[in-house]
């Protein structure tokens, strides 16, 4: 994933010319000289600068937990090397330590500081393919079994007995044993967290070889902490379409604790879990421009970028593996609140009660209290849709709440921020952050993972079934236990149209569609209410073809609703008052009940018009 470093003296890219950063002019420009003559300064925009020529795409994702942990065992033994002066004697005692030459040594510092990413250490024999077992495939399997079966077990045996095992059953086999020494390396090879997990316990492990610190730290420059929580808003919301309640919304929020910045946020009529902790994470790391004009707000937004630490509660949507793997890749350390002390969690908590303070003033609050609420009526006064309640919560954040004096910082969080990232005469500024640039693999590295099996229709997932061409080489694929292979997909909840795959072999993603290509698209919720729907239908046995009927019908449904209330609301605005017609009834007849009047006369009187008089005699 690469990242485009806006600090002073960074090269990069201008009109694919190489340029060096020369100043910040603000959170927009930057000024800039071409590498070979630095007296040509100009001004730009830095939305129109790169990192490189070509875009170098690598998910955080594309390496098994095996290379992922190579590669932070190799960062964990050179990051106190890393751009500085060092000796030959601190490379070697490195190197001593971890049992290679020191040019090897040498040679991780320098890839490291080319790229200051964890997984540019992946070792590249992946790309290679599997190097084969020096080992025959029996004395091989023999110690795969035992080591599973008597190792990585709560029992916890000794490495005697596992020995004495592998000879016994090679000599069963009658086969040669193998060197005590290749039984040890074996052993060595496995992941400790996994042998940790397996031998004593999934929290034993965490402890160990986690990504956390025990304390609960505070910002000392700008995106040193961002401090993560949810909570429910005080109102009632309304579909947008029917207008009817629906409920409380849930907010997701990211804070930099240093300026009391909101970083990004994520609004959701869905309880939290990973994915709003994800799509938190992805607003708050990116630039807000475009997210500022898809929801019609003016203003300035302008923190962005990685946090140094993600300071989050102990709630298991929070600290997930994907998460952990992110937090990996950029050096972001996660950091837990401490168990029973919520005074650590206090920042965030402060920016909810502001809000939700703001938020009683809107219709539909909900208030704090029922003393507070009193005989007010929340649902009958709810007016606000989840896009309405998006865009006011980001007007607010943008426009009043960081322009707002902060008693704990002593000046407006946006003050605050900027004087981190420029500084002042008395303290130097931390600089801009950088920006990622390939934000398609930010994106996919997000979202929720699953493992499913590739059949000879494609791959199925909640009832619906995808296919590509990309699967074909791994149909009905097995393991060498003959289990069926699993593979990693990942499924976007707003748009489950397409599947993401993680084809092991070229290390990459491809996209998945419908089997059936003109189906229509869902979201994740859309199709859990089709399947409600058939349920309450008792439609079972239900196929595709079910769900993606059942979810037309609802969308007829719900345009049927739309039009009706469009007819209702043209009715009544075209609707006489009632005081109106009681008024001119009391005061003068209607023009209509003149004109009958005077038409019934004509009428009446054209009756005589040919009557002849005649004089009768007496």
């Amino acid at each position: 994933m690469s990242k485009l470093n806006l600090s002073i003296g960074s090269k990069v890219f201008y009109n694919n010319t190489e340029y060096i950063i020369v100043r910040t002019v603000d959170f927009h420009t930057l000024s800039i000289a071409p590498a070979d003559n630095k007296n040509e300064i100009i001004n730009v925009d830095i939305k129109d600068l790169s990192s490189k020529r070509k875009e170098e795409k690598v998910q955080l994702d594309t390496y098994s937990d095996a290379e992922w942990d190579e590669a932070k065992k190799k960062y964990e033994a050179i990051k106190d090397l890393v751009f500085r002066q060092k000796s030959r004697e601190e490379v070697e005692e490195v190197a001593s330590k971890c049992n290679v030459a020191a040019m090897t040594i040498y040679r991780w510092i320098k890839t490291y500081e080319q790229s200051e990413k964890i997984s540019s250490l992946i070792s590249s024999k992946h790309k290679r393919g599997k190097k084969g077992s020096r080992l025959d495939s029996v004395p091989d399997k023999v110690i795969e079994d035992v080591i599973e079966e008597l190792y990585l077990t709560k029992q916890r045996i000794g490495f005697p007995k596992i020995y004495e095992t592998i000879k016994a059953e090679c000599k069963k086999l009658n086969i040669i044993p193998p060197h005590e020494n290749t039984v040890r390396n074996r052993i060595k090879a496995i992941d400790p967290k996994f042998a940790m997990k397996k031998r004593f316990s999934a929290k034993k492990a965490n402890e160990k070889y986690g990504n956390f610190e025990g304390e609960y730290p505070e910002g000392n420059f700008p995106l040193e902490v961002y401090q993560i929580d949810h909570t429910p808003l005080d109102i009632i919301l309304v579909d947008s379409i029917s207008r009817k309640p629906i409920g409380r919304p849930y907010l997701t929020l990211a804070l930099d604790v240093y300026s009391r910045m909101i970083a990004g946020f994520y609004l959701s009529l869905q309880a939290p879990g990973y994915f709003s902790v994800s799509q938190c994470l992805y607003n708050a790391f990116l630039p807000k421009d475009d997210f500022l004009k898809e929801h019609g707000v003016k203003g300035e937004w302008e923190i962005y970028g990685i946090p140094s630490k993600y300071a989050v509660d102990n709630g298991a949507d929070l600290i997930g593996l994907d998460m952990q793997r992110v937090c990996d890749e950029f050096s972001m350390t996660m950091v837990r609140r401490p168990v029973g002390r919520p005074q650590f969690g206090a920042h965030v908590e402060r920016v909810f009660g502001t809000i939700n303070k703001e938020v009683h003033n809107l219709p539909g609050s909900t208030f704090s209290s029922v003393a507070e609420k009193a005989e007010y009526d929340s649902i009958k006064n709810a007016a606000f849709t989840l896009e309405d309640m998006t865009q006011w919560l980001t007007e607010f954040i943008v426009n009043k709440y960081h322009n707002r004096i902060h008693h704990g910082i002593g000046m407006t969080p946006k003050q605050k921020y900027r004087l981190g990232v420029f500084g002042d005469d008395e303290h130097p500024g931390s600089g801009l952050p950088p920006i990622i640039e390939d934000k398609e693999s930010i994106k996919i590295a997000l979202l929720p993972t699953f493992y499913r099996t590739v059949q000879k229709d494609g791959m199925t997932l909640d009832g619906i079934t995808y296919y590509s061409d990309v699967l074909r080489t791994w149909i009905n694929r097995e393991d060498e236990q003959g289990n069926k292979l699993k593979f990693k997909i990942k499924r976007d909840p707003l748009s489950i149209q397409k599947l993401y795959f993680f084809d092991p072999e070229l290390k990459e993603y491809f996209e998945l569609h419908y089997r059936k290509l003109h189906a229509p698209d869902m979201t994740i919720w859309d199709l859990y209410a089709s399947k409600r729907y058939l349920k309450e239908h008792s439609i079972k046995d239900t196929t595709e073809d079910d769900l993606f009927d059942a979810y037309e019908r609802l969308s007829h449904i719900e345009q049927q609703a739309k039009e009706k209330t469009a007819k209702h609301k043209m009715r009544k605005s075209k609707m006489p008052k009632m005081s109106n017609i009681k008024s001119k009834s009391k005061t003068e007849p209607p023009a209509s009940k003149e004109k009958e009047t005077k038409q019934a006369d004509d009428v009446f009187n054209d009756l005589f018009d040919n009557i002849e008089t005649f004089n009768i005699k007496e």
